[in-house]
Formats: C-alpha cells, structure tokens, sequence
C-alpha cells in the first residue's frame, strides 16, 4: 500500500518519480535519503544483493559503480537542506527502515535460489556424466 506522500519516492531507476514535484523536488528528496542515517545500510544491502546474483567475473563492474557513486552521492550531500516536515521525515525514516527490511529478506531468498540451483546444476552433470560412462 503506498502512502500519498510517498508517492514521488516510487519511480524508476532513470529518476523518472511520479507525484506532483518537480526535477529539483526529487534531488532534494535523493539528498535527504543521501544523508540518511540508514543510507549507508541500505547501500550495502543493495551491493550485497547484486553480488549474489553477479556473475565472479562481473564483479569488479559492481566495485567501480560503488566507486562512481560517491561522487554522485558527494553532489546530493552538497544541495541539502533539511526541508522534511516531521511528519515527512517520520514517513521516510520508515520507508527506508521497511526497505532495509526487504532488501535484507530478498539478498537471503536470493541466496537460496543460487544455493538450489547449483545443487540441481551439479546432479544435471553427474546425470549427464553416468549416461555417458553406461554408453562406454
């Protein structure tokens, strides 16, 4: 369910945020979650859920991101201002602890998944491999 305030925080990953505010709306509002204190959290949750499903050898693409990202972050930092009401503050500081929450629960329904399919991935090749020995 989302809440009405809440509405400009739901967008797509090109900034693309519904609501009624504008482009510099949404920079304060990316500020305001920059310099949250749950920020840092949420970041490595979000890092920790790409790693399980990346590839080894795409890794370093994840590291040089994160790396990208601080000076991102750096520019955000710099425009705040603080201008949350309470009320809206209180309504962010919960979306980012339920987010939190989320990414926690998907990284280990995540892990599962890979966990599952390696096992079934290794009995496919012990399959394959006993076919091909009753062959011989």
């Amino acid at each position: 369910m989302q809440e009405p305030s809440l509405g400009m925080m739901h967008g797509g990953a090109g900034g693309g945020y519904g609501g009624d505010g504008g482009g510099g709306d949404n920079r304060q509002l990316k500020a305001e979650i920059a310099t949250h204190p749950l920020y840092e959290q949420l970041l490595s949750a979000h890092v920790a859920c790409l790693r399980v499903a990346t590839p080894i050898d795409q890794l370093p693409l994840i590291d040089a991101q994160l790396s990208q990202s601080h000076h991102l972050l750096r520019s955000y930092i710099s425009q705040q201002t603080h201008s949350l009401s309470p009320h809206d503050r209180q309504q962010l500081d919960n979306f980012l602890a339920q987010y939190l929450i989320v990414l926690c629960t998907f990284k280990e329904q995540l892990q599962q998944h890979v966990r599952v399919h390696a096992v079934e991935a290794v009995m496919a090749c012990r399959d394959i491999e006993n076919t091909l020995q009753a062959l011989t």
